[in-house]
């Protein structure tokens, strides 16, 4: 295809033999029903030949950025797709089908030229649109469309070979000749919905008001659920019906409403709460940030906005996995599915062969979603105003505690995990600082059914072994009759407080569409699970699943390239020293290969150094060695 010869190069021509992209998509694809979602399909080369569209949503290829002018060709293909898939989705008469397959086709995707340099949301806005606008008697729009464009070097390579010829001739390149090719699936629209689904988000705003009545509400609203809530709302707060009796379940007002008083009027000292044996049960906002590192926000979201989010992460999770490791040479799984997600292909390629969990490389990792990255600025900004509350209320001297940093925390990796049923959990544990470094802080946004978030204060034993700890052993409270008034108060008692009592189970209830934040002491100093449950209560859009998506921020000193391998040639992970009271809070980098299957430990050890505000102190570390840092899921840089 040079140029040198004196004839120009002619475009490559279509061959007869499929591209490895056609062979997997009929194999993964075609035969299974369109059910795995291409996005999900595990790493491979095969994922790297395809790009989605959600709708005309255009995934860029990560090949080159020349790929967009295949745009236009994409959406002739949706077209010819979509007059051949009408007939088998919608029903209606030979003549409403034939109105709508001509419009369709014709208004929309006539000209190549219409969406040459369209953003994705010019060509979402006309797309939703236009099905408006099409509303047809007896003729419902289909509210799930997904086609995928296949983009591979077979592709890229008529597209190269396009844009030489055009350059040679000095004309304007012919895309048309470029190949897509299509496959329908099922997806949902993000303007439409349907009613069942509007039905269940009202229902799970106004559970004491029957599905009829709000069905009615509904419909009088010409189907907008903001109007429908408003209405509803406005008619409670002048007439409210008696509500049904609360159950446990639901958002208590607070322990410390409740709290004792001394015959003067000041609140009683306070005891620890926990118990050994008992578990707290904490609903309230200042109930879990008197007792816990954590900060809760119930309804962080608009709730269509939470429900949309819940939806989309619903139909991610068909295709999570379970973590597989090792356990006294045993391989076990996790009780539960869980996916990474990143922000860009190239962060994909980094977290499945340079960044290590638990000492393996993860194979499930996706790329944010949309209204992932849509709610990310307000995870962020919340988060942030809840750290420095903390610092300016809790911590001493209102100061950020040592190895915290002073920097803005901002959300560049998130896990999202799915809990399917009452009988999935994860146990006890404290969250890997390898990359999150010292006193990290995690954003934990809870979606679906509502599960018990258990924690318990990490407590080391005394040199003496004593049941407890000195600093935590007794509390002291006043005898009666005292009164509260110190000059008339009797001998101080001691109340015992074991060191089982204080590491008693503290259980933080976490309904759909609340927000935790992770303070900085967590991980360092307390364990947390979410443990099986007995009964759940189901929730209207999810039933017994749970969505639960932790946001985290990596550090750009922390990357992979800077961290210790381990004399067996893979990732040291960082941990920090709990349990033994000479070290406790140090930390430490050591070999974690042994938790993965059919692997050993080396036994590497070597102390992490870090510098107040939590950066790592390298031993040897080039200036002009730059790793690349993790995009942030805010605004994308």
């Amino acid at each position: 295809m040079s140029s040198q010869s004196g004839s120009p190069p002619s475009p490559v021509s279509p061959i007869d033999e499929p591209s490895a992209a056609e062979q997997f998509l009929q194999t993964e694809v075609y035969e299974l029903g369109a059910q795995p979602g291409l996005r999900s399909l595990p790493p491979g080369s095969e994922r790297d030949f395809l790009t989605l569209t959600w709708g005309p949503i255009i995934y860029r290829t990560i090949y080159t950025p020349e790929s967009d002018d295949l745009l236009p060709i994409f959406l002739h293909a949706l077209a010819r797709e979509i007059r051949k898939a009408l007939p088998r989705c919608l029903p209606g008469t030979a003549e409403q089908l034939g109105m709508l397959i001509h419009t369709y086709s014709s208004r929309l995707f006539s000209s190549q030229k219409m969406f040459q340099q369209a953003s994705e949301g010019a060509v979402r806005s006309a797309f939703h649109n236009f099905k408006v606008a099409l509303t047809l008697p007896s003729i419902e729009l289909p509210v799930r469309l997904r086609v995928c464009l296949v983009i591979d070097s077979w592709v890229l390579g008529i597209l190269a070979a396009t844009l030489e010829h055009a350059e040679f001739k000095g004309e304007a390149p012919q895309y048309g000749l470029c190949p897509v090719k299509m496959v329908e699936e099922n997806f949902p629209d993000l303007y439409q919905e349907s009613t069942d689904v509007k039905l269940a988000q009202l229902v799970s705003l106004f559970p004491d008001l029957s599905q009829d009545t709000l069905l009615d509400v509904l419909v009088s609203s010409a189907g907008s659920v903001e109007a429908t809530a408003t209405i509803i709302s406005e008619q409670l707060a002048a007439a409210p019906i008696k509500k049904r009796a609360v159950s446990g379940s639901s958002i208590q007002t607070s322990l410390i409403s409740h709290i004792t008083t001394l015959g003067d009027g000041t609140p009683e000292p306070k005891r620890r709460p926990t118990k050994k044996g008992q578990t707290l049960h904490l609903f309230s906002p200042d109930d879990v940030a008197a007792h816990t590192p954590c900060t809760i926000i119930h309804n962080f979201l608009p709730p269509e906005h939470a429900n949309a989010l819940l939806l989309e992460l619903l139909d991610e999770s068909h295709h999570f996995s379970r973590y597989k490791f090792q356990v006294f040479d045993k391989t076990v799984e996790s009780p539960h599915s869980a996916s990474v997600y990143v922000s860009t292909p190239e962060e994909h390629r980094q977290h499945t062969s340079v960044y290590t969990y638990g000492g393996t490389y993860r194979s499930n990792v996706r790329q944010i979603t949309p209204h992932m990255r849509t709610v990310s600025a307000k995870v962020q900004r919340t988060v942030n105003d809840e750290v420095q509350k903390r610092i300016r209320n809790v911590y001493p001297e209102g100061k950020k505690l040592r190895f915290q940093s002073p920097k803005e925390w901002m959300p560049n990796a998130a896990f999202v995990n799915c809990y399917d049923g009452p009988a999935e959990s994860v146990g006890y544990h404290s969250d890997e600082l390898t990359y999150l470094g010292p006193k990290a802080i995690i954003g934990s946004l809870s979606l679906g059914v509502e599960r018990e978030f258990r924690v318990r204060r990490i407590v080391p034993p005394d040199e003496e072994g004593t049941s407890s700890p000195p600093s935590e052993s007794s509390t002291d409270v006043l005898t009666a009759g005292s009164g509260g008034d110190p000059t008339r108060r009797q001998k101080l008692q001691k109340v015992p407080q074991t060191r089982a009592d204080v590491q008693g189970q503290i259980s933080i209830h976490l309904p759909h569409n609340s927000l935790l934040v992770m303070h900085a002491e967590m991980q360092e100093e307390w364990k947390h699970a979410i443990t099986p449950a007995q009964t759940i209560s189901p929730h209207p859009l999810s039933g017994n699943r749970r969505i639960n998506v932790t946001y985290r921020w990596y550090r750009d000193s922390l990357h992979p390239q800077y961290t210790p391998r381990c004399q067996c040639g893979q990732h040291a992970i960082l941990r920090c020293v709990q349990r033994k009271k000479e070290t406790r809070g140090r930390y430490m980098w050591t070999c974690y290969a042994g938790f993965a299957p059919g692997k050993q430990t080396c036994n590497f050890f070597q102390w992490a150094e870090f510098d107040d505000d939590g950066e790592p102190l390298w031993e040897r570390k080039p200036i002009e060695d730059c790793a690349p840092a993790l995009a942030n899921f805010a605004d994308g840089t």
